[in-house]
């Protein structure tokens, strides 16, 4: 809906009745895309364009006053347009104040006039790098299946949700599939249309090399293509597969301790490499710091914790920086230097190797974490920014 201006500088762009509680409108001021929000009888607005990925944010949730992406599952405060530190992957929007004829129930959304250019502009630019990068993997997924020696087509053996999230993990047949644990593979979908980034995807093997039978993966499912063909394969059908890739594997002198920080669904090659440590009983001291929203978005919590009892050289540190459940024992919070230096001596601190893998933000958090507060040589640092939002 375009708007009109009146003599204040605001911009008339819609009508009350236009909206119910709960709704999301998208509304245009010079081609700046915004949307409003109608939260116990109180409108909002905000820009409509996610700041990850460019995810349309008219067409997202609104749960109170969170407004969730429907692309990558951002989360934005309608009231200020701030990112929720439940989602570290986005930044913040910009809010606009919002008046209310209370006659005619006419919205109006003021803009600072002398910056409405710039920011439609600014808005355009960063739609055209948000494309450019798509495209961008797009032919990376292309030239990286072009490159490959050899490709295997793997039947999906099982799928199964994490309850209450929005993960699901997948076990494919191994077949002749050979990696190390930590690395990740390339697995193209037929039947994906209209993906900006195409039929392919890469993903960590979280099966261990000693689990013969399967390859293991694990993913966030969202409103793409590629992933709701994913989650709505078939058993029994074929999926082409390559690789192995990746540098993020465990250092072969076991004397140096190894310790994980993990963030959400980044705990995936962990999983490979905590799973062979523990079958092959490596002599190798391992800590995990593996940080989630809740209790319920704890990937693998009841493996760790079996596998734990039987290796003594594992320890699994579990953190929850919102909802925390009553009773909760575990960590709360985001990782920080309080809580590493609670379960970290300075003899392991001294010589560990520390991996990280996590959404962009957080990796950086841990790598100055590890670099300006604890002193941690960088070549005793290993990180992988885990893409799979």
């Amino acid at each position: 809906m375009s708007s009109s201006e009146d003599p204040k500088g605001y911009h008339m762009v819609a009508n009350k009745k236009d909206l119910k509680e709960g709704d999301l409108k998208r509304v245009e001021i010079d081609n700046r895309a915004i949307v409003l929000a109608l939260v116990k009888g109180k409108i909002y607005a905000m820009d409509a364009v996610c700041s990850h990925e460019g995810g349309p944010l008219e067409d997202g949730t609104l749960e109170g006053y969170e407004l969730k992406c429907p692309w990558h599952s951002a989360v934005f405060d309608v009231r200020n347009a701030k990112v929720s530190d439940k989602t570290v992957w986005a930044t913040d929007l910009k809010s606009y104040s919002v008046t209310v004829d209370k006659v005619s129930g006419d919205i109006s959304i003021k803009i600072d006039e002398s910056r409405i250019k710039e920011t439609a502009q600014t808005q355009r630019s960063e739609q055209e790098k948000t494309s450019q990068a798509l495209e961008n993997d797009r032919k990376f997924y292309e030239e990286e299946e072009r490159k490959a020696s050899h490709k295997l087509t793997l039947r999906l053996l099982s799928k199964e949700k994490l309850e209450g999230t929005d993960i699901m993990s997948f076990k494919l047949e191994r077949g002749e599939l050979d990696y190390s644990s930590g690395q990740f593979g390339y697995f193209k979908l037929d039947g994906v249309t209209g993906d900006p980034k195409g039929p392919v995807r890469h993903f960590s093997f979280a099966s261990s090399p000693t689990e013969k039978e399967y390859v293991l993966i694990s993913t966030r499912i969202r409103d793409t293509p590629y992933k709701k063909t994913l989650a709505s394969l078939e058993i029994g059908k074929g999926v082409l597969a390559w690789g192995p890739q990746g540098e993020f594997v465990l250092n072969k002198d076991y004397s140096k301790p190894a310790v994980f920080l993990s963030g959400g669904i980044g705990v995936t090659p962990f999983r490979s490499m905590i799973k062979y440590a523990t079958d092959e009983q490596l002599p190798l001291k391992i800590l995990l710091f593996d940080s989630n929203r809740n209790e319920q978005s704890i990937l693998y919590k009841k493996e760790f914790d079996q596998w734990a009892l039987k290796n003594k050289n594992l320890k699994i540190i579990y953190t929850v920086t919102d909802d925390v459940p009553s009773g909760w024992t575990g960590e709360k919070g985001k990782i920080d230097v309080a809580m590493i230096n609670r379960h970290l001596n300075d003899d392991i601190s001294r010589n560990s190797i520390f991996y990280i893998c996590g959404p962009p933000a957080m990796l950086k958090a841990m790598n100055e974490l590890l670099l300006n507060e604890l002193h941690i040589p960088k070549e005793r640092i290993k990180r992988e920014e885990f893409t799979g939002y």
